[in-house]
């Protein structure tokens, strides 16, 4: 996640609940950026400067779920269930993509990025099993096909910012957020890319997390002051932003940056640590406050 660029916006609109924390980390210098569940419930997260993906465990601490061989600064995850896989998206100087087995934590693949890609940061999974993953400093959208062995490029915006992605339902249509100035739909089919029309009143720069809830979106934005949980209601072929809902606003939020919709309630990292790192992702103090998931009901 690129934090070069912070925007300050007015806002409006009443947060409709607040986020109730579920757990917390111990005050270790994690760096928590995603979660994901395996396939026997447990919350798993990725840590960027612990490198790894790890389970939380009932006192806070994080044990590691990753292979002890698989140690990459992880940004987004995103489980697979049907194939019962867990994606990772590698960032920092060497950008790629690991797979894991979501039962075992057992790494099974590692795809290193195209030359042109910079950095990795979201990504998502299709109904297909096709990986897509965005980068957040070169303005790329790259794709993985179910089976192969490497990812091609499928989208880029001069100056863009990719964070959080979603596909659609029927799995033709790709969506996300560019940190600078809102969201991009791109026709899987046809490579047609653009961006996305909303309400005149949308305030939608500086989302990061992107996870969809069925036909709508859920979408994190914490380049904003304060920040944001927002539920975006798109039109039937998913090519506009037809209304935006604000679910939750500020809520004691710090650096919010990604979750996952599970059991009617979006499950995500409410305070993910990133105040207590420098761009270079070195920590600034040896003890900083902890990261916190939380949960919010999502009310129709």
């Amino acid at each position: 996640m690129l934090r070069a660029l912070i925007i300050a916006l007015a806002l409006a609109g009443v947060a409709h609940a607040d986020p109730v924390p579920v757990t917390q980390t111990r005050a270790e210098p994690l760096l928590i950026e995603s979660l994901a569940y395996d396939t026997a419930g447990r919350m798993l997260v990725s840590s960027v400067h612990a490198q790894g993906v790890f389970r939380i465990a009932p006192d806070g601490a994080l044990r590691r779920w990753s292979a002890r061989n698989a140690r990459y600064p992880v940004f987004g995850i995103a489980a697979d269930p049907p194939r019962r896989a867990l994606w990772g998206a590698i960032g920092g100087a060497r950008p790629g993509l690991v797979r894991f087995d979501l039962r075992s934590g057992r790494r099974t693949a590692l795809i290193a990025a195209p030359a042109e890609a910079q950095w990795f940061g979201d990504l998502a999974v299709g109904p297909d099993g096709a990986v897509y993953v965005s980068d957040a400093k070169a303005g790329h959208v790259f794709r993985l096909a179910p089976g192969a062995s490497a990812m091609v490029r499928i989208a880029s915006v001069p100056r863009g910012s990719f964070q959080g992605l979603a596909v659609s339902p029927d799995g033709t249509r790709l969506v996300f957020a560019n940190y600078r100035d809102g969201f991009w739909g791109l026709d899987l089919a046809s490579g047609v890319l653009a961006k996305l029309e909303a309400p005149a009143d949308a305030q939608l720069r500086g989302v990061d997390g992107v996870t969809r809830d069925g036909a709508a979106l859920i979408a994190v934005q914490n380049g904003v002051a304060p920040p944001r949980v927002l539920r975006l209601t798109l039109d039937a072929g998913w090519t506009a932003i037809a209304r935006v809902d604000v679910l939750a606003r500020d809520a004691g939020m710090a650096e919010p940056t990604g979750g996952v919709v599970r059991d009617g309630e979006f499950v995500f990292v409410s305070r993910s640590q990133w105040t207590e790192f420098g761009e270079d992702l070195v920590p600034k103090t040896a003890r900083p406050a902890p990261a916190v998931i939380s949960r919010l009901p999502l009310t129709p």
